[in-house]
């Protein structure tokens, strides 16, 4: 079998090992290795003698020697040990070739049909939650926006402030008040906020996984702590493979439809509430250009939803 040397960017170091641990009937992370080594040194005395023949043999010379000896040998033994320690990278390989030797992982989704319950590994894109990357670059526009005229704001201040004090000869500076579009800003940031938090709880993150020759989506929800990189600039918009189990499958023309809000507090929205925000929100894009995507609450089949172990190149 190829060997397939994988570059883990996410694993989840505690179910990875009750697995393998499950399979192998417990085993250890630790083996010993012990090799030794034997020196000999051989000695060996002999001594010879030549014995007549009889009258019987007196036409030929034969003569008929024999040796006595005695051999020493002195030996010497060296016994090392060294401790071959694996790496959760080298357990992912080992439990995942297990797998794949034993038939029990699928990798095309195309020739399959996933089962709940079965181990699969779903190659494709990785995409932010598309319903809380939406507000959460909104969010940071509208940060740079405040910046930007807080800023203009205090220059304009200072302008007037030197003119007064030129006048008049004493000074006159006032803190910088906020303008009304800078509170409206505030407020709307401040709101969204609180629902890419509410949407997004602490410690977690949804992802998903566009597959690229076929119409399948995969939705995963990973745990920061696990992540090799918590701001998953690394992982975002990159080809990757997960590696986990399937907990739902919605097959292409399924009556239902993955939904991302279904354990938060946003979901307890009237319908109309959250079709307002996402009309309010193609309006600000339509009339400055901005590049955000339109939210989506719902991931429509074909999707799977899969239990994460590990994600790697």
């Amino acid at each position: 079998m190829t060997i397939d040397l994988l570059i883990p960017v996410y694993l989840d170091t505690e179910v990875l090992l009750d697995l393998l641990a499950t399979v192998e009937d417990g085993f250890s992370l630790v083996e010993r290795v012990t090799s030794e080594q034997i020196s000999r040194r051989s000695s060996e005395k002999s001594g010879g003698a030549d014995f007549a023949t009889t009258a019987m043999f007196q036409f030929f010379k034969l003569g008929l020697s024999g040796k006595l000896g005695r051999s020493t040998t002195e030996g010497a033994s060296e016994t090392t040990e060294a401790n071959k320690t694996h790496t959760y990278g080298s357990l992912l390989h080992r439990f995942r070739r297990y797998l794949i030797s034993e038939g029990l992982l699928m990798q095309s989704i195309i020739d399959d049909s996933p089962e709940v319950g079965s181990f699969i590994e779903f190659p494709g894109i990785l995409r932010p939650n598309p319903f809380t990357d939406a507000f959460e670059r909104l969010q940071r526009i509208l940060r740079f926006a405040d910046i930007a005229m807080g800023l203009e704001d205090r220059v304009t201040q200072t302008n007037s402030s030197d003119t007064n004090e030129h006048r008049k000869g004493q000074p006159s500076r006032r803190p910088p008040s906020m303008s009304k579009t800078q509170k409206q800003f505030k407020a709307i940031a401040d709101f969204l906020k609180l629902v890419t938090t509410d949407v997004e709880r602490e410690g977690t993150s949804t992802v998903v996984i566009e597959h690229q020759t076929s119409n399948y989506r995969a939705v995963v929800t990973v745990f920061d702590d696990y992540l090799r990189d918590r701001s998953m600039t690394e992982v975002l918009n990159r080809e990757f493979r997960i590696f986990g189990k399937v907990a739902r499958h919605l097959p292409a023309g399924s009556g239902e439809s993955v939904d991302l809000l279904a354990s938060s507090g946003v979901a307890g929205f009237p319908s109309e509430i959250l079709g307002q925000l996402t009309s309010t929100m193609k309006e600000m894009v339509a009339q400055t250009g901005m590049q955000i995507p339109t939210p989506m609450a719902m991931v429509h089949p074909p999707v799977i939803e899969i239990v994460p172990i590990a994600i790697y190149l």
